[in-house]
């Protein structure tokens, strides 16, 4: 992640996927959740697939607006789906550890 040089309340992330097992990752569905003191804007997937066995990676970009940048910090919700071997997978968690000034 970086900071935008313009603004320093925006925060640009990109998310990259990579897939060690030996079946593809289909229909990628990344989303991202933020607190109301904090505005999101994200950019389609590199690809709506992540390749088996390490050989590639999928990546998805998208900016977060902190309202109270320096006062709360950035906070994440993440969900993520995709089919592989004929099962639907669905993931979910938080990301609230980003590098100081962020």
């Amino acid at each position: 992640c970086s900071k935008d040089p313009s603004n320093p309340s925006i925060t640009n992330i990109e998310a990259g996927f990579t897939n060690s097992t030996g079946a593809p990752m289909d229909g990628l569905n990344f989303q991202v959740a933020v607190p109301k003191y904090m505005q999101l804007k994200m950019t389609p997937p590199s690809s709506p697939s992540v390749p088996p066995n390490n050989s590639g990676k999928t990546t998805q970009q998208f900016k977060v607006a902190n309202s109270m940048h320096g006062q709360k910090p950035v906070v994440l919700k993440v969900k993520i789906e995709y089919n592989t071997m004929g099962s639907q997978v669905s993931e979910m968690g938080s990301v609230d550890q980003f590098p100081p000034g962020i």
